[in-house]
């Protein structure tokens, strides 16, 4: 199972029994699937993608990229200095 993100909740069901969200999802695989686990005070909704490779693809030439600091990974042994990638 690879996690993907919601695209956000569309509509609720007039009971309060159902509800409908965007599951996002990309061109390597079948498609989207959610699974809701249920407490008395959330609903906890986990997206995945179905039919998709199993494991992480090589990463060849892709940039590595820090979502915290929106910049590329520096390459070296923390907490040491490495090359800039401005």
């Amino acid at each position: 199972m690879i996690l993907a993100p919601l695209g956000g909740l569309t509509k609720t069901a007039q009971d309060g029994r159902s509800l409908t969200v965007v599951g996002t999802h990309g061109s390597c695989d079948d498609g989207p699937t959610v699974k809701t686990l249920e407490t008395s005070g959330s609903l906890v909704l986990s997206a995945s993608t179905t039919g998709s490779e199993d494991g992480p693809r090589p990463l060849g030439e892709r940039i590595v990229l820090d979502a915290f600091t929106d910049r590329p990974v520096p390459y070296g042994e923390w907490p040491g200095t490495s090359q800039s990638w401005s």
